[in-house]
């Protein structure tokens, strides 16, 4: 951004800031506006928004539809924090004192609709009275709201409809116009007009106050975002609600068209971020669903996971690779065939065999590190060791398709699981956390972690080490094994073991091979019976 451009903005922002409590007021929202004088005049690197369906979120919590437990809404604050947002949308929030047990107002602006209150129904699964559901924002206190107004034409009059709620804010493209949406549920059919039902009718007429909001956006020319519970599939290029906002005329765009929902159940999403006046492209490259830490039906935080976007102005976009890793259905294919591969492996040894083991690589093997290549992608910083130990600090890589399933088959079958990574061995403890984190059943028992030492790097003399994980692969064989373990605590890996299966993204997480020392037509006899490569485009020893 020029100069010229980032001091227009920030003077419009200043001027901005010094009526937003009017501006607030006169909108009649429920908003705790922060005093002008903290509202400094910014323009951010990147925005990074959310939306989030909370299900029924009640206060007091064990009200309403969902009535929920002090440790689930604690899940549900954790969930929060680690979307990493600056701002975002909420639906089917009955207060705001059901939001404040999830954003603390010592962090976040706190943005309710304005919406009355509706007549409480009985709940169909539970027999209790429903609470309300509205939308809501949660912004972070370092970013000024420039201005809140409710788009009450979405209620079409009547109780119960929620309204949408737009909010002002600074992005990288100027002033920028957040409308959050919840629309008229039960209206899944791809063209509303053809249907007679109640629900599809309601929906027929809100769309068109959806478009007119889009049209006059792209009539100023002035950047906007809409994202919320549409309760359509919009992703879907043959829906009426796409094409009529969408158009060759239009800027508008749906960021989100290409993730798939987190529930099995419903592949096609209905949560979405549509944008329009700014650069959709990198913007989309940066959409990705947020699922749960357990993803069974009953133990979900909401039934709606939430999806996020960076807003960004940038020339940074994502390579192939992290895009193949991160989008292709191929990649997802590739990983869990191989990893189904390794399972009839390990079922098909002999009831006799005793202390074997599977030697696995962590990174990409086991723990699916993407998000951390695309954030500095997207960042245009690339790989830094601070950065990685900032990631690996974090816990927050998710999990390899297949990993589990074949982790699981391996402690079924007697066997046990040695993790030879190149990670800082002064890192085991954040792994094993992470490990733990995404549900992996392991222990000191059937578990061995080791993390890479100076003592791997200088063993590599290319005669009896050929690679820096081929001592602590002897070191599993002889019992002598320096397994990550918390202090006072023991575990069984003192006797030798027998290593059955060698599993990784990379050639040298087999033994004694180099990338430059492969020999393929050697190797290939073993592929998909004792060893097992997974795909890894992102990085590599080549």
């Amino acid at each position: 951004m020029n100069t010229f451009n980032t001091l227009t903005i920030a003077l419009v922002s200043a001027l901005s800031v010094g009526c937003t409590s009017n501006q607030a007021n006169n909108t009649n929202e429920s908003f705790s506006a922060q005093p002008a004088s903290q509202l400094q005049a910014q323009t951010l690197p990147a925005l990074k928004i959310a939306t989030w369906n909370v299900e029924h979120l009640a206060y007091p919590i064990d009200t309403g539809c969902r009535a929920r437990t002090p440790s689930e809404i604690a899940a549900m604050k954790a969930y929060a924090k680690n979307l990493d947002a600056d701002i975002i949308a909420l639906q089917e929030v009955g207060s705001k004192a059901a939001l404040q047990q999830i954003f603390s107002e010592d962090d976040w602006q706190l943005i309710m609709s304005s919406r009355a209150d509706s007549k409480a129904y009985t709940c169909r699964q539970t027999g209790a009275l429903s609470t309300q559901q509205k939308v809501a924002f949660a912004v972070k206190k370092a970013i000024p709201v420039l201005n809140t107004a409710p788009i009450d034409q979405l209620g079409l009059a009547r109780a119960g409809l929620r309204y949408g709620l737009q909010i002002t804010v600074n992005t990288q493209q100027g002033p920028t116009d957040i409308l959050n949406v919840h629309m008229k549920s039960g209206c899944f059919v791809d063209d509303y007009l053809k249907s007679d039902s109640p629900a599809c009718k309601t929906y027929a007429q809100q769309a068109p106050v959806l478009n007119s909001w889009v049209e006059k956006h792209e009539t100023a020319g002035t950047p906007y975002v809409i994202l919320g519970d549409f309760n359509h599939r919009i992703s879907a290029p043959y829906n009426r609600l796409t094409r009529t906002l969408l158009s060759d005329e239009r800027s508008t765009s749906i960021t989100t068209s290409q993730l798939l929902g987190c529930q099995a159940r419903y592949p096609a999403p209905i949560d979405h971020i549509i944008v329009g006046g700014m650069n959709a492209k990198n913007i989309t490259k940066s959409a990705q669903v947020h699922k749960f830490k357990n993803m069974d039906n009953k133990a979900m935080l909401s039934d709606h996971c939430a999806v996020s976007v960076s807003l960004t102005a940038n020339a940074h976009s994502l390579s192939s690779a992290v895009l193949w890793q991160t989008t292709s259905k191929e990649y997802k294919a590739l990983a869990t065939t191989t990893y189904e591969q390794a399972k009839a492996a390990v079922m098909q040894l002999p009831n006799t065999a005793h202390n074997w083991v599977a030697v696995m690589d962590v990174d990409e093997t086991v723990l699916d590190n993407s998000a951390y290549q695309k954030q500095t992608e997207l960042n245009g910083k690339g790989y830094t060791p601070q950065s990685w130990q900032a990631w690996v600090a974090s816990e927050k890589a998710t999990l390899v398709p297949g990993a589990k399933s074949f982790i699981e088959t391996v402690y079924k079958h007697g066997g046990k699981i040695a993790l030879v990574t190149n990670r800082n061995k002064q890192n085991d403890l954040h792994t094993w956390n992470n490990l733990k984190a995404v549900g992996l059943p392991v222990t000191l028992k059937n578990t061995c972690l080791i993390g890479r030492s100076e003592a791997d790097k200088n063993a590599v003399n290319s005669n009896e080490f050929i690679n820096d994980k081929d001592l602590r692969r002897q070191q599993v064989t002889q019992g002598t094994a320096d397994c990550y373990s918390p202090s006072g605590q023991n575990n069984n890996w003192q006797q030798p073991q027998v290593i059955k299966f060698q599993v990784g993204d990379n050639i040298e997480d087999f033994s004694s091979v180099t990338q430059e020392s492969a020999n393929i037509k050697t190797l290939q006899p073993k592929l998909g019976k004792s060893l097992f490569l997974l795909p890894n485009p992102m990085y590599g020893s080549w």
